[in-house]
């Protein structure tokens, strides 16, 4: 006698996927610029190679009671409002300045905020791609504990030396910038679609007795345009997209000619395969998206222009550029990608964070309803206009007062803190000590 089996299959259902991504987004840098038409004068250099070829402006010059750690509690600050100490429950700094080779430069950055005790505090170190590896630890936090509605605050600061003089100095700067992560953002949506490569290779790296660094410029160029080409290629046959898909490109900006450098290069080789293999319908960059791109990215450089290259930042401090300055009115015109219609909601974003030694990331992000609103524009456009520029003899000065890597004591100028919030006072017995307005 055979039986039936009477069991109830329930119907599979898939769980909705929990959105992840910057809740708010905020930068730093120091109040103090140097006029790179200056520098070039000063050093017996065309302007122009400054300006136009390299694609630089300004650069930021921190006094010596910044550094790292007063920056990133500076990027930070404007983002407590919107902080719930109950849900924080990750601190991540990511950076290759890091000012002691085993406590967290979080730790003070921690004390300076106030924040909570009951919270994780960690430094990331990759090179330039510090920050993204904090990120994306931050999104894997907060969709694993996605039930308890975290946040995790992620800060990338660094400040970029090469010396007085040298052939890197027109690509210093000083800055970080801040994200709060969270479920439900109101800025953008980071998806889970990024293709990472990872290489041992020598084209960038700081011995931990110097604080400036060492490069193998021409070498570095040729490396990140490579890894931006082969995880472009490998993102594209991943998630079965193209250029045509994205609205914009950010990119890791050491320089704001360096992301457009690779940009093109993958453009052309999309243009080339296209035309070897007949699929121009499917995969080809139409002009329409070309121009688009293209706009946008000069858009996203704005801010680099002004204030150099701050390392694991860089990325973001482009991403922001794009986002508070597309569609930017002024007196009432329109003076950014005006031959554009302004990002949207559901517009996807393309970023390529790139890590000298070297990591290279592709991932996107998808901006969110409102995220115009939750940005600080005004802001950020009122610190970075009130800036003081110094003298090429004032910045030589201001660049060799650093705190030196050595046992001796150092107490900082109390001169040139103006707007600053917090302040390296000095080190002392090789204990460093901050303090706040």
């Amino acid at each position: 006698m055979s039986t039936k089996n009477t069991e109830t299959i329930a119907p599979q259902t898939t769980t909705p996927q929990t959105t992840v991504g910057i809740d708010r987004i905020s930068f730093a840098t120091p109040h103090y610029y140097l006029n790179l038409t200056d520098l070039a004068n000063a050093r017996g250099i065309d302007p122009n190679k400054f300006t136009i070829g390299i694609g630089q402006s300004e650069q930021s010059v921190p006094p010596n009671h910044q550094d790292i750690v007063t920056l990133a509690a500076e990027a930070a600050h404007p983002l407590l409002p919107h902080i719930d100490s109950n849900r924080l429950k990750m601190l991540i700094v990511g950076t290759e300045s890091g000012v002691d080779a085993s406590k967290s430069s979080a730790l003070y950055v921690q004390n300076l905020l106030k924040l909570t005790p009951w919270v994780r505090c960690i430094e990331v170190k990759e090179a330039c791609y510090g920050g993204t590896a904090a990120l994306m630890m931050a999104c894997d936090y907060v969709r694993a504990h996605a039930e308890k509605d975290p946040q995790v605050l992620v800060i990338a600061a660094d400040i970029a030396r090469y010396g007085l003089a040298t052939p890197g100095e027109v690509t210093q700067g000083a800055g970080a910038v801040a994200m709060l992560v969270s479920t439900n953002p109101h800025v953008l949506k980071i998806n889970d679609d990024s293709v990472v490569k990872s290489a041992d290779i020598q084209d960038f790296w700081r011995p931990v007795y110097q604080d400036t660094a060492l490069a193998r410029g021409k070498f570095s160029t040729e490396q990140y345009i490579q890894f931006f080409c082969d995880v472009w290629q490998k993102y594209c046959a991943q998630n079965n997209c193209n250029f045509n898909d994205f609205a914009g490109l950010c990119f890791h900006l050491p320089y704001t000619k360096m992301g457009l450098k690779a940009l093109k290069a993958a453009m052309d080789s999309c243009d080339n395969t296209c035309n070897a293999t007949n699929t121009c319908n499917a995969t080809n960059l139409s002009e329409s998206s070309r121009k688009c791109l293209l706009s946008r990215y000069e858009t996203s450089t704005k801010y680099s222009r002004r204030v150099g290259n701050i390392y694991t930042g860089s990325l973001y401090l482009g991403l922001l550029s794009l986002l508070e300055l597309d569609g930017l009115e002024l007196d009432g015109c329109t003076h950014e990608n005006s031959e554009l219609p302004p990002l949207k909601s559901g517009d996807k974003i393309g970023l390529f964070s790139y890590g000298s030694g070297a990591v290279g990331e592709f991932f996107s992000a998808t901006l969110v309803p409102g995220f115009k609103e939750a940005l600080f524009a005004r802001e950020h456009a009122d610190m970075l206009d009130s800036r003081v520029r110094l003298s090429v003899a004032d910045y030589e000065a201001m660049f060799s007062s650093v705190a030196p890597y050595a046992p001796e004591d150092f107490v900082s100028d109390t001169s040139h803190r103006e707007r600053a919030h917090f302040f390296l006072d000095g080190i002392s017995s090789q204990e460093r000590h901050y303090r706040s307005n």
